[in-house]
């Protein structure tokens, strides 16, 4: 899914589905529209992380601000949609994480 208006929301209520219902985790690359599957929480953290460092690199290594680079990011994925702990607290949602205290 290629989302490429800005108005889109990746979190709340409205927030659009950016993968796939059916795979737990995942990690989706802005810019380039791609979806990494993850087996856990632990390992789409892992994903996102690197991939966000490596942005940033590239970012700070940017000759402009209209450098492709400016519109990578990797976000978290849970059930297709744009995750943090807090947002699927929100929603009244189970958050993931395997030692949420909130959700157990």
């Amino acid at each position: 899914m290629n989302i490429t208006n800005p108005e889109t929301p990746l979190f709340g209520p409205n927030r659009t589905r950016l993968g796939y219902e059916d795979q737990e985790w995942a990690v989706w690359v802005s810019g380039m529209d791609e979806l990494h599957e993850a087996d856990t929480l632990a390992a789409a953290l892992e994903l996102a992380n690197e991939l966000n460092g490596t942005f940033a690199q590239l970012r700070h290594n940017a000759t402009g601000m209209d450098d492709p680079s400016h519109v990578l990011g990797a976000v978290v994925l849970r059930w297709g949609y744009a995750w943090t702990a807090d947002t699927e607290h929100r929603l009244g949602l189970k958050c993931g994480h395997p030692t949420c205290g909130p959700c157990s």
